[in-house]
C-alpha cells in the first residue's frame, strides 16, 4: 500500500469498519510518541492469516513460480 492509497482511505473514508488495516496502525502512532507494543501486537495479529494462507498453499505458490520461470 502506497502513500496515495493511505492518503486516500485516510480523507475519503468516513467508517471505521471500512478503513483499511494501516489506518488501523495508524492510530497507535500519536503526537508525543508511538505505542510500540500495541502497534507490533495488531501488526503481528494482523500478518496470521497471511502467513496460514502461505504456509497451506506454499507447495502451489513454489510451483506456479518455478512452472513460469523455466523455458520450453
Amino acid at each position: 500500500m502506497g502513500l496515495g492509497d493511505f492518503l486516500f482511505a485516510l480523507t475519503l473514508t468516513t467508517n471505521e469498519a471500512i478503513r483499511p488495516l494501516t489506518m488501523g496502525l495508524y492510530k497507535f502512532i500519536g503526537e508525543y510518541g508511538t505505542q510500540w507494543n500495541h502497534l507490533m501486537a495488531v501488526a503481528t495479529i494482523a500478518a496470521v492469516p497471511i502467513i496460514l494462507i502461505f504456509i497451506t498453499m506454499q507447495k502451489y505458490i513454489v510451483g506456479g513460480i518455478t512452472s513460469g520461470a523455466m523455458k520450453d
